[in-house]
């Protein structure tokens, strides 16, 4: 009797051929990684699609710092060096004064007065934006805004010192994720079509859930790689070209570095007046003299060139500098190089052009809605079906 109850349990347990067992392994793969990782995979979309369009996001959260087209901040005066400087008074001296493209505010910056935020990003500095045309200041806040602390989310997770290789791993497992999803999902070459298609039995969330994560499969794998490549940029250099050191990437200038001297504004004027003298081109930022340095520093933009001139405050030479202009960072000198500015480039979508700028928007959002539609999906079957049978 009991052998004959023993065989029967053994034949009502479903058959599943190697092929289902398989996907059934990548499901459970997929399935617990999106749970694990739910967090962060929802920080890391909804930051990296924000930066898509850095300038255009920082214009619609803060449009107070609007100027007319016309606006040309290389029409600088004294009044609106006085007017930043009354602005900024309670945070110390101005050291540096950027002037940007027709219909874009003066924008004036303090000498730092706070270490880097979570050790990224530069130290905490004051600005002030001046209109060009009214002299008015129509802003006044810290270097590190919204953008900022969107910056540090994606590249560190808000985690100090170990934030960055965490995101590295971040990266690496979201590529497991990405493919788990494709295997699970692919229906075969014939039927993709079919796959697209709105299954009723599925529900709205794994419908939405299914479609987009089809559908932006490769550019989110490519993203999760591009991340681990930017976070580990040594490593995968020696994959690249092995034997050469990955180069420190370029940092953002933020300005000149030491104590600052007091200076008038009719002082910023003449800096100004004598670095033009000494080279034809737009004026592009102004840095004040530092105790150490003893010399003010003007860049200007010529045709393809920028040049940065040095006026000492005593009666030394006013030395000029050229340099090629570039849009970034120069180009890299290495292999290595050349495919770590690719995938930075195209992974924030600065480079690629509009579809690619796009897509990686979508990707990003995405990756939120998948993280967190996935988790939802798996919670109420786990919950409510088992509840129902």
């Amino acid at each position: 009797m009991a052998s004959t109850a023993d065989t029967s349990s053994e034949s009502d347990q479903p058959y599943f051929s190697p092929r289902a067992k398989r996907r059934q392994l990548w499901l459970t793969i997929h399935r617990w990684l999106g749970i694990v990782l739910l967090v962060p995979m929802a920080l890391l979309g909804v930051s990296g699609s924000v930066q898509v369009w850095p300038e255009q996001t920082e214009a619609l959260l803060n449009p107070q710092r609007e100027v007319a087209a016309s606006a040309d901040p290389a029409g600088i005066t004294a009044e609106h060096i006085s007017s930043a400087r009354t602005s900024l008074a309670e945070y110390g001296p101005i050291t540096r004064i950027e002037l940007g493209e027709p219909g874009t505010p003066i924008v004036a910056t303090t000498a730092p007065y706070a270490p880097p935020r979570l050790g990224r990003r530069g130290p905490v500095a004051r600005q002030a934006w001046v209109d060009p045309q009214s002299g008015a200041v129509i802003d006044n806040a810290d270097n590190s805004g919204f953008m900022s602390f969107m910056h540090l989310l994606h590249g560190i997770l808000l985690i100090p010192e170990i934030g960055r290789q965490i995101v590295g791993i971040m990266g690496l497992f979201l590529t497991i994720s990405g493919i788990s999803g494709i295997v699970v999902f692919w229906p075969g070459t014939a039927r993709v079509v079919a796959a697209l298609k709105w299954h009723k039995r599925d529900g709205k969330l794994l419908n939405l859930h299914r479609q987009s994560g089809f559908l932006l499969s490769l550019v989110l794998i490519f993203e999760a790689i591009s991340g681990a490549w930017i976070s580990f940029p040594g490593l995968f250099a020696m994959l690249v070209e092995p034997g050469v050191e990955q180069p420190e990437r370029p940092r953002r200038n933020f300005g000149p570095q030491g104590e600052p001297l007091e200076a008038e504004d009719a002082a910023w004027m003449a800096a100004l007046e004598a670095g033009q003298a000494a080279y034809a081109g737009r004026p592009m930022s102004i840095s004040a003299p530092m105790v150490e340095s003893q010399a003010w520093t003007v860049t200007l933009a010529g045709q393809g060139v920028n040049a940065t001139v040095t006026v000492p405050l005593g009666e030394g030479a006013v030395s000029v500098e050229e340099a090629p202009a570039f849009n970034g960072p120069p180009p890299p000198s290495t292999r290595a190089g050349a495919v770590a500015t690719f995938m930075r480039g195209a992974h924030y979508a600065t480079i690629g052009g509009l579809l690619w700028q796009i897509l990686v928007f979508l990707s990003g959002i995405a990756l939120t809605f998948l993280a967190i539609s996935g988790v939802w999906v798996w919670g109420r079957r786990e919950l409510f079906g088992k509840r129902r049978g």
